[in-house]
């Protein structure tokens, strides 16, 4: 990322550079010198992966330097140093500017912004967000495994801290025709009939499962949502029944297939309905950060409930394998009946595992560990090892991006903004 003028001048002075020597390669003594002509058009095709990334980051760098953007978003504490950075040079403050306002010397800051803030105290921190306005207002709790253990008598249920307006804004309560005020104020009502609809032979769980969040968790947004994808999940018309072990390593990689196609995400929902899988999309519920959960209807089938939180091809396929490694390993009837998943939030075993199943049938380890596209990371190489594989070029950008910890890399390839228009039925507006 670059942090100051002086880089973004030397950035453009290596991107002309790099432009030039692409514009002057030529490829017949390449491949004279190198006696191939397939390494001759990686050697070319890395140059130009080279340009691609550093017009992303002189990119970026000029529309923050605009002051059109205002709004950040971080979804954990990890983020936070990089939108402090950002805030600071869409605020048109240099490194001196915000220094002279924190009364230090130029050169702490240039060590905080190198170091990704890594050396900084959270009372420095805070002095840095005040000194760029910056309201920052994410809450953050301790990512403690939350078991099936905590269910809860309907009389110890505190009604009041389900998300009640969002979900009567979301047109949840289907029966229910009056306004908001009514629904406030017959709230708790309203409330035991959604959670008896989802869920008629049993008690009500702030968790039966298991949470991977580095976020907060809010239990009852988390059980609202629970419910509202129970209830459209059972609604659906399946054109399968669902039997035990159906998800077999041969069925996850003719599902990977279905990716290559444009309407992969549509053509994915279908392939799931023909073995009685529910895939049903609901966006997350504020204070939840989901990105999917794989959750058990009460007579033990599996649902995989989806929020598409991040619009782009590579994460809905991997969030769609990840959830379907937890059906088949480690959702029980009467032991785990569901899973909620932030994906950027630290992970556990039985998430590592769900994490190396899913990546493993997308692309096989031994095909990974050789691939010409996971080392020159150029979209040539992209674009063929996915017809190689049959696969969509998005997933193999977005292991590649996550590999080198890089997500400007590629990033014309991971497809943002074209899954969210294969579920027409969900309003993602929030």
């Amino acid at each position: 990322m670059i942090t100051n003028d002086r880089q973004y001048r030397i950035s453009r002075t290596q991107l002309k550079k790099l432009g030039d020597a692409v514009e002057a390669f030529d490829i017949e003594e390449s491949e004279h010198r190198l006696k191939s002509p397939i390494l001759a058009k990686a050697e070319v095709d890395a140059l130009m992966s080279e340009v691609d990334n550093l017009e992303s980051q002189v990119r970026e760098y000029e529309n923050l330097k605009s002051g059109l953007v205002t709004e950040f978003r971080a979804d954990s504490m990890k983020e936070l140093p990089t939108v402090l950075i950002k805030a600071r040079i869409a605020n048109g403050m240099s490194q001196r500017n915000l220094a002279e306002a924190l009364g230090i010397k130029e050169q702490q800051i240039q060590r905080y912004e190198s170091d990704n803030y890594a050396s900084a105290s959270l009372h420095r921190l805070t002095e840095v967000a005040d000194a760029l306005r910056l309201n920052v207002s994410e809450i953050a709790e301790l990512n403690t495994p939350l078991t099936r253990e905590e269910v809860v008598e309907q009389s110890k249920i505190d009604w009041h801290r389900f998300p009640l307006r969002e979900m009567y804004r979301r047109g949840w309560f289907e029966d229910f025709n009056e306004s908001l005020d009514a629904a406030l104020t017959c709230g708790r009502e309203l409330l035991e009939e959604f959670l008896k609809n989802a869920m008629p032979r049993r008690q009500p769980a702030l968790f039966r499962g298991r949470a991977r969040a580095g976020s907060q968790m809010d239990k009852y947004a988390l059980l609202a949502w629970e419910c509202r994808v129970l209830m459209v999940a059972k609604q659906q018309e399946l054109e399968g029944t669902y039997t035990s072990g159906v998800i077999t390593e041969d069925w996850l990689r003719t599902l990977a297939k279905e990716s290559a196609f444009e309407d992969g995400p549509r053509r994915a929902r279908k392939y799931l309905s023909r073995s009685g899988i529910p895939l049903v999309v609901e966006p997350h519920l504020p204070k939840t950060h989901l990105d999917g959960a794989a959750l058990l209807l009460p007579d033990g089938s599996p649902v995989i409930g989806l929020t598409l939180r991040y619009d782009r091809l590579d994460n809905f396929w991997f969030v769609l394998f990840h959830e379907l490694a937890h059906i088949a390993k480690h959702l029980r009837k009467g032991r785990i009946e569901v899973i909620f998943d932030d994906l950027d939030s630290d992970r556990d075993t039985l998430e590592d595992e769900a994490d190396e199943f899913a990546g493993a049938m997308l692309i096989s380890p031994d095909t990974w560990e050789t691939a010409l596209a996971r080392y020159l990371r150029t979209k040539e190489t992209v674009i063929s090892l996915g017809l190689e594989l049959a696969i969509s070029p998005a997933i193999i950008a977005g292991r590649i991006q996550k590999e080198a910890n890089n997500y400007i890399l590629l990033g014309d390839l991971v497809g943002r903004g074209k899954v969210r228009n294969y579920f027409t039925e969900v309003c993602f507006a929030q």
